[in-house]
């Protein structure tokens, strides 16, 4: 049971890192407790990236609130790691803190306490045991929509947007990005590397990538830098359904998120990242 007891308690929702597109939409329904009174009330806000927002605010003087439920959706379309804290009188104490996907929802019930679920709508749930438990459980975020470059330049980069995930200062992730791409001709290359969102720095960062070359063929690259390698392959063995993935591990050194990255070796030839690629992550250390 979650109580605003005092004019000085209220309920927060802060977020770990910069938001990519949407704000997660946050409510909460409680009860005000008087002598005399017993108000069902229901409060809503959204949130404001690391700037903390309260959720419910604190009551008035002989009245206390008591939280049944919230409920905080992510429909950005990335990864956030939201932090729910009581602040009592600028003392701040974490309830509950926890990484959504997109589309997947943090909630709270007087009867259940704290709960994750997944984007099917099923109960997300992990089992972390032993003296080296993890952080986390194994993560995924599915990219919603095709990402095109066709750039004006050669082999520039370009985000895949909606393919990434959040890391925090100090931490060490697994990540395995996997791919599908179209070319718009099969003379046309294409590179696939990562890179950070926000986040200023990385401490540590090491990774494989390997994507189509010809129809019995790949190219593969043994990387510890962002953004590599710096060119393109020469040829797509298809025109649809090209594959690849990039895997590796990177300790962050700010708040931010690691995001996958492509360019198209011809100018103004497209190469397409598709609906459906998929990338896993799990904080490790």
């Amino acid at each position: 049971m979650l109580i605003l007891s005092t004019t000085t308690d209220s309920l927060e929702v802060v977020l770990a890192g910069a938001i990519i597109t949407n704000q997660l939409d946050c409510t909460a329904s409680f009860r005000e407790i008087t002598t005399t009174t017993f108000d069902p009330i229901t409060s809503d806000t959204s949130t404001n990236g690391t700037t903390a927002v309260t959720l419910v605010s604190a009551p008035s003087a002989s009245t206390q609130r008591v939280i049944d439920e919230i409920s905080i959706f992510n429909n950005d379309t990335a990864s956030a790691t939201v932090t729910v804290r009581y602040n009592r009188n600028s003392t701040f104490r974490r309830q509950f803190q926890a990484t959504l996907a997109p589309n997947e929802k943090l909630q709270y019930t007087d009867k259940n306490g704290w709960v994750v679920y997944a984007t099917s709508g099923a109960l997300k749930q992990s089992i972390n045991q032993g003296s080296n438990a993890t952080g986390s459980a194994l993560n995924a975020v599915v990219l919603a929509s095709d990402v095109v470059n066709n750039n004006a330049v050669a082999n520039t980069l370009q985000d895949v947007t909606g393919l990434s995930f959040p890391v925090n200062s100090g931490k060490t992730y697994y990540f395995r990005f996997i791919f599908r791409y179209d070319a718009a001709i099969g003379t046309t290359g294409s590179r696939w590397t990562v890179n950070t969102v926000g986040a200023t720095s990385i401490t540590a960062i090491s990774y494989q990538s390997q994507y189509s070359l010809t129809a019995t063929t790949n190219t593969l690259n043994n990387l510890n830098a962002v953004d590599l390698p710096a060119t393109s392959n020469a040829t797509s063995p298809y025109t649809t359904n090209n594959n690849g993935y990039v895997e590796g591990f990177v300790v962050a050194g700010a708040n931010g998120s690691l995001i996958l990255r492509f360019a198209s070796e011809v100018v103004s030839s497209a190469i397409t990242a598709k609906a459906g690629s998929v990338v896993y992550w799990q904080e490790v250390l």
